[in-house]
């Protein structure tokens, strides 16, 4: 039974955010496009995977500073993301060119990101949690992506959303893609320092030999 409303939750959950999404979109105008309609399926496909990759994670000492600031961050992020770029998108003209190749080069960088995080959660299998936590069997990951970087689940986020800002000409997205990085740094600071906790040695050096989200870079 708990499974059949979580399910039915995340069911209307992805119905009412499309709703919305189209009613910011001004209906006809976002439906009848093709970009519009494109980006729709991938915001569904988004939650999708984030539905069935991530996990919640049990309550531990790592953890207890970082709940605020994700409950904070979510009740920030999830609605600017459902209203604020199909409004632009319909509303405005410019900066960043509406329709055309400038919105559909932004759909396949939305669409990487959700590869990105895809894979991310695969390779993780079942770690990829929204609580910081390591549990008494895991393992470090090095390999597939986190050979190329440390923490490619926060990368592909903001591949994301910045996919989403291009895709929808929303300057106001790249202002949350700002706001997202700065949460993202500060969860990657106490990630690692949980993981060298756990892992210590292990851990250190491979940081030595990897970037956390830019390779080569950062």
């Amino acid at each position: 039974m708990k499974l059949i409303l979580e399910i039915s939750g995340r069911i209307v959950y992805l119905v009412l955010t499309s709703l919305i999404i189209a009613i910011a979109g001004k209906w006809n105008y976002f439906l009848r496009d093709p970009a519009g309609i494109a980006y729709l399926v991938l915001w569904n496909l988004w939650w999708i995977v984030t539905f069935i990759g991530r996990r919640q994670g049990k309550e531990t000492k790592y953890d207890k500073g970082q709940r605020a600031i994700v409950l904070v961050v979510s009740i920030i992020s999830i609605p600017w993301l459902i209203i604020v770029p199909p409004w632009e998108y319909s509303s405005f003209d410019g900066p960043i060119a509406r329709g055309g190749l400038v919105s559909f080069g932004g759909l396949v960088l939305f669409a990487t990101g959700i590869t990105v995080q895809a894979i991310s959660m695969l390779q993780l299998k079942g770690s990829y949690t929204v609580r910081l936590g390591v549990k008494p069997e895991q393992r470090l990951v090095t390999g597939g992506l986190y050979r190329i970087v440390r923490h490619p689940g926060y990368l592909s986020y903001i591949i994301s959303l910045s996919g989403i800002g291009i895709a929808m000409g929303s300057i106001l997205t790249f202002v949350l893609v700002v706001i997202v990085l700065i949460f993202l740094i500060k969860r990657i600071d106490e990630e690692e320092k949980m993981l060298i906790s756990e892992f210590g040695e292990e851990y250190l050096e491979y940081m030595r030999r990897t970037k956390r989200l830019i390779p080569l870079i950062y």
